[in-house]
Order: structure tokens, then sequence, then C-alpha cells
């Protein structure tokens, strides 16, 4: 108790408690700014993987459509994809961007980055099969000879769904769950420490808070015990003199 009367009878503590208050506010508002910013870090992250599973399943599936069809309007569907993803044409949302000129307006690590246009390259080889495909199948339409149009419509079913085809499509979900596992993980990292000093910051602000009432109630009772009894004189009562008639 002695200690902590001497704390609290500390001239400027009022003055320090409140600065106390002030800056770990201040850290606290900070803390939860950061933990936004990654929060749209991370909606950002999702976004992306999406983006990047979406082109290529689309490459796959109108590919897929084209071959087994014959019918160009997937194949202009499989091209518009590229084009899309390359910049040379507007998506849906009216976007003219490259996938890569997108990714690079996110505060993605380089190796996040890296991971991720790893798997847009990966995507790029396996458009190469694709395309690869698309020329046996031309070979096949134009062909006169039923045997070797089977052939050639085989060939490019076999590029198409073949193991080859399945294990580099594969890689390429692989490559962009890697993306997104490491974004996910450093940025829970980073929010539990942010999270953990805002908290903190808080407890420190309470007992700042309960300090502050209590060194100011202190102050108070201090400043009644202390205060001098103020003596109020009482004006002299005067003497009545009497005076005596003397008969004579």
């Amino acid at each position: 108790m002695i200690i902590l009367d001497k704390f609290l009878e500390v001239k400027k503590l009022p003055y320090i408690l409140a600065g106390v208050i002030f800056l770990c506010s201040l850290v606290v508002l900070s803390c939860f700014k950061s933990a936004e910013t990654q929060l749209n870090t991370l909606n950002q992250a999702v976004s992306f993987s999406r983006m990047m599973t979406k082109s290529s399943d689309d490459l796959t599936n109108y590919a897929r459509y084209y071959v087994t069809t014959k019918n160009e309007q997937w194949k202009t569907e499989f091209n518009n994809v590229l084009k899309v993803r390359n910049g040379e044409l507007a998506d849906e949302k009216g976007i003219l961007k490259s996938f890569k000129d997108r990714l690079k307006e996110v505060p993605f690590l380089q190796s996040e980055l890296d991971t991720l246009l790893k798997a847009e390259q990966l995507s790029n080889n396996l458009a190469k099969l694709e395309i690869e495909a698309f020329d046996w199948t031309q070979k096949g339409k134009v062909e006169l000879n039923f045997d070797v149009q089977t052939h050639h419509h085989m060939a490019a079913q076999l590029l198409m769904f073949g193991d080859d085809y399945n294990k580099h499509k594969n890689q390429i979900i692989q490559t962009t769950n890697e993306f997104y596992a490491s974004v996910v993980n450093r940025l829970q990292s980073q929010y539990l420490f942010y999270m953990t000093t805002a908290w903190t910051m808080i407890i420190i602000i309470n007992i700042s808070l309960i300090l502050l009432i209590v060194s100011i109630k202190h102050k108070e009772n201090m400043g009644v015990v202390t205060r001098p009894k103020r003596i109020v004189k009482k004006p002299p009562v005067k003497k009545r003199i009497v005076k005596k008639v003397i008969k004579e």
C-alpha cells in the first residue's frame, strides 16, 4: 500500500497515464488497419487463385469440346481465353490487362508471385499441347480418307484425354494451391501478431484508465485531509457600561 500511495502521489501521473492511453490507442488503430489490409490481400489471393483456375479449366473444356464436336465456336472461345489472359482482349468486367500486370498490383511477396506465374506458365505450356490437338483435328476435317481421318481425330483426343495431359493439368492445380497456401500462412501469422498486440494494448488502456481514476480520487482525498481548517474569529463582545444614577 505504501508503494501504491507513493506511485499515486506522483505529481504528473495523470498526464503520464493519459499519454499512455493515447499512444496505446494509436497502436490499436494501426493493428486493426493492418489486419484490414491483410484481409484485402487475402481476398485478392482468393480472386487470383480462382482466376488462374478458371482460365485453365476454360481452356481445357473448350479444347475438349472442340476436338470432340469439331465446332469452330469452341476454338474461338479457347483463343479468347488466351487473349484475355495476355491482355489482348477485355474481360467480362471490361478490364484490359494481362494476368501478370494485374498480379503486380497486389502486395504479394516475390516468392508468391513467382509461384502463381509458374502456374500461368504451366498453363501456357499445356495450351501448346491443346493447340497441337487442334492441328490434328483440323487435319482430320480436311482428310477425305476415312481411316486417316479417324486416326487424326483419335490422335487429337488422346492428346486431350491422355495421362500426360492429366499430369500437366494436376501440376497447374497444385502450383496454384501452393500459391494460395503460402499467402494464407504468411497472413495468418501476421494477423495473430497484430491481434495479440491489439489486445495487449487494450488491456494496458483499461489498466491505465483504472489507475487514472484511482489517482484522481487519491489526490482529491489527500486534498481534503491536508487542507487547513479555516479559523473564524468571533468579534469581541463589547461590554455594556451601565452608568449608575446617584440619587441626591
